[in-house]
C-alpha cells in the first residue's frame, strides 16, 4: 500500500522535489542560525573590533530572517503537493462510486462509505507531510551535516552519524512496533462511530420513538472510550518517543563537545568554532526530531489507504456504447428474467411480461415479494442473473445507460428532497428550467401555494413538508422531467386514506398519455389499470384486469378482501 501512496507522487514531481529543497533550506538555515549565533557569541568574548563581527552579525540576521521566509514557502509547497494528491484520490474514489452498480452500493453502509470518504482520505495527509517529505529532508540533511563535520574532524562526522541513524532509523522502527496494532483498530473504530452516527441520526425519530435514546448514548460512549484508549496510548508512546530523541540530540552535542575540545587543545580547531560545532550538531537533529512520532501513525495510513484502494481496484460496470435509443413508442418486455442479491436468496424468478407504452400497468403483490426489484432490473441499476430486458427489438444492455434511464422518471415511497431551496430540488429535474416552467410544475402537481416561495428552504430530508407533499413535490419533478414512461413506486405507502386520494388523483390527472407503471401492496384504483400483474415470492402468480384477479387469483382476491376490511374497520 506504502508503494502505491508514493507512486502518486510521480505526477506532482516538481512540487515535491520544490518541497524537499525548502525544507532542507529551512534545517540548514536552522543550522546556519544556531552556529552563527554560537560563532558570534564566542567571539564577542574577545572584544574584537566592531568591523570585524559585521559579517558574521549579517549571517545571524540572514539566518533568522530566512528561515522563517523560506519556512512559510515550503509549508505552502508541500500543502499544496498534498491536496493535490488527496483531490486525485478523492477524483479515483468518487469515479469508481459513480460507475458502480446499486448492488454493491447497497451492500455498503452511508457511514462506511462517508468514512472512507472523509476520514481516511484526510488520515493520508500525515503519510506525505510527516513521513515522506521528513524522511527524505532528513537523509540529505544527515550527508550534509555529517560531510560538513568530516572536514573538521572524522570522529565528529561519524559520532554525529551515529546519532542521527539512532533517532533518524531506530527510534522509527521502535514507533512502528510499539504502535503495531494500534492503526488499524483506530481506523476501525473511526468508521463504527461514523456509521453508528449516521445511521443514529437518519433514524433519530425512530430512536426517541422507541425510547432507545440512553441505549445509544451509552453505545456511542464505550466506542468513544475505545478510541480515546487508543489515543491515550499513542500520546504515552509519543511522549516516550520525543523524550528518546531529545536524549539522543544532547548526547550528540555532548559528545561532540567531547571530541572538540582536545581538538582546540592541540590547535586543529580554532578556539570560537566550538560553539558553532556543538550548536550546529544540536539543531541538525530538528530533521530527525519528529520522525518517530511520525512513523507511529504508519500503519494508520497504511490502513486508510487498503480502505480506499478496496474502492478503486473494485471492477467497475461494464458499460456498453451500443446503438442508439430508437425513437417514438417501444414496448419493453421482460423474458425469463432472474435475479438474486445472494445466491441462497432469489429475489425474482421465470419473469415474463410485456409492459406496453401508453398504457397503465400495476405490479401488485405483498411487501417483500420483488416488485421494486423488478424496477431496479428495468433502470440498469441491477444486471439479470438469467434472461433479459428488451426495449423494443432490443436487449437494454446495448444502450448508454443514461441515454436508457432518461426514458424514465421515478418516483419513490422514499423520495429524497435534499436540504436547499424548493427551486434547487426541482432544476435536478431539469437544469435549464425558468422560473415559469417550475410554477407551472408545481400548479399541476397540486403545490400551488409553494409557488410564490420557490427560496423556501426545504429541510433535512424535506422535513419542512408534510409526507402527501413530499410525494407531491416527487410528481412536480417528474413533470418537470417530462420522460415517457412514469414509474410510481409504492408512492402512497405509509399515507392516510385522504392525502392518498390526493395523491392519486393528481398522478391520474397529470399522467395524460404517458406510460404509467404502479408497483403496489395497497390496491387502490385498480379497477382504472390496462393490466394487473400479481407477483409472490419473486414469481409472477397471475395477470389481468382487476375484475378478472378478483374471480381467478386468489392471491390477489384476498389483498382486495384484507384491505377492504381494513377500510371498513376505520
Amino acid at each position: 500500500m506504502k508503494g502505491r501512496l508514493i507512486s502518486l507522487l510521480r505526477k506532482q514531481r516538481l512540487r515535491f522535489a520544490g518541497g524537499l529543497l525548502l525544507g532542507a533550506a529551512t534545517i540548514i538555515a536552522g543550522i546556519g542560525l544556531m552556529s552563527s549565533s554560537g560563532y558570534l557569541i564566542t567571539r564577542a568574548a574577545e572584544r574584537p573590533m566592531i568591523v570585524d563581527l559585521f559579517m558574521v552579525t549579517a549571517a545571524v540576521r540572514f539566518f533568522g530572517i530566512s528561515r522563517a521566509v523560506v519556512r512559510y514557502f515550503e509549508r505552502l509547497v508541500s500543502h499544496d503537493l498534498v491536496f493535490r494528491i488527496l483531490v486525485t484520490v478523492r477524483a479515483m474514489v468518487y469515479r469508481k462510486l459513480d460507475a458502480a452498480p446499486l448492488k454493491w452500493i447497497m451492500g455498503r453502509r452511508p457511514g462506511d462509505l462517508l468514512a472512507r470518504l472523509v476520514t481516511d482520505i484526510e488520515t493520508l495527509q500525515s503519510f506525505y507531510l510527516r513521513i515522506i517529505s521528513p524522511s527524505v529532508v532528513a537523509a540529505v540533511i544527515s550527508i550534509i551535516t555529517c560531510s560538513a563535520l568530516f572536514f573538521f574532524d572524522a570522529a565528529l562526522a561519524g559520532a554525529t552519524l551515529f546519532f542521527l541513524l539512532i533517532s533518524g532509523l531506530v527510534a522509527p522502527w521502535l514507533a512502528v512496533n510499539l504502535a503495531r496494532g494500534r492503526g488499524k483498530k483506530d481506523i476501525i473504530t473511526r468508521a463504527e462511530i461514523k456509521v453508528f452516527l449516521v445511521d443514529r441520526i437518519q433514524g433519530m425519530q425512530d430512536l426517541l420513538l422507541l425510547g432507545q435514546k440512553k441505549r445509544s448514548e451509552k453505545e456511542f460512549a464505550s466506542m468513544q472510550n475505545k478510541l480515546d484508549d487508543l489515543q491515550s496510548a499513542n500520546a504515552g508512546t509519543t511522549g516516550l518517543l520525543e523524550g528518546l530523541n531529545i536524549i539522543f540530540s544532547n548526547m550528540a552535542m555532548f559528545t561532540s563537545l567531547v571530541i572538540a575540545i582536545p581538538l582546540v587543545i592541540s590547535g586543529e580547531i580554532e578556539g570560537v568554532m566550538l560553539a558553532a560545532l556543538t550548536l550546529g550538531v544540536l539543531s541538525s537533529f530538528e530533521s530527525v526530531q519528529y520522525l518517530a512520532a511520525a512513523y507511529l501513525h504508519l500503519e494508520t495510513s497504511g490502513e486508510a489507504a487498503g480502505r480506499l484502494f478496496s474502492i478503486t481496484d473494485r471492477d467497475g460496470e461494464e458499460v456498453t456504447s451500443g446503438s442508439d435509443i430508437p425513437e417514438g413508442p417501444r414496448n419493453i418486455c421482460f423474458r425469463n428474467v432472474a435475479f438474486s442479491y445472494l445466491e441462497e436468496h432469489i429475489a425474482v424468478e421465470d419473469i415474463n411480461f410485456s409492459l406496453e407504452m401508453c398504457s397503465a400497468t400495476a405490479i401488485a403483490g405483498p411487501s417483500g415479494s420483488g416488485k421494486s426489484t423488478l424496477v431496479n432490473l428495468l433502470l440498469r441499476f441491477w444486471e439479470p442473473d438469467k434472461g433479459c430486458i428488451l426495449f423494443g427489438d432490443k436487449d437494454i444492455r446495448m444502450f448508454d445507460p443514461d441515454l436508457y434511464r432518461s426514458l424514465f422518471m421515478v418516483v419513490s415511497q422514499d423520495e429524497f428532497i435534499f436540504n436547499r431551496s424548493l427551486r434547487e430540488n426541482l432544476l435536478i429535474a431539469k437544469p435549464d428550467a425558468d422560473d415559469d416552467e417550475l410554477v407551472q410544475c408545481l400548479e399541476k402537481a397540486g403545490l400551488g401555494s409553494f409557488a410564490a416561495n420557490l427560496d423556501m428552504q426545504a429541510g433535512d430530508r424535506g422535513m419542512r413538508l408534510s409526507g402527501g407533499e413530499r410525494q407531491l413535490f416527487a410528481l412536480a419533478r417528474a413533470l418537470l422531467k417530462d420522460s415517457p414512461v412514469w414509474i410510481m413506486d409504492e408512492p402512497t405507502a405509509h399515507m392516510d386514506a385522504n392525502t392518498e386520494r390526493r395523491v392519486l388523483d393528481t398522478i391520474w390527472s397529470a399522467a395524460g398519455n404517458r406510460t404509467l407503471l404502479l408497483i403496489t401492496h395497497r390496491l387502490v384504483d385498480m379497477d382504472r389499470m390496462d393490466r394487473i400483474i400479481v407477483i409472490d415470492k419473486g414469481r409472477i402468480t397471475g395477470s389481468g384486469t382487476h375484475s378478472g384477479l378478483l374471480r381467478n387469483n386468489p392471491l390477489y382476491a384476498g389483498m382486495f378482501r384484507l384491505q377492504s376490511q381494513v377500510i371498513e374497520g376505520l
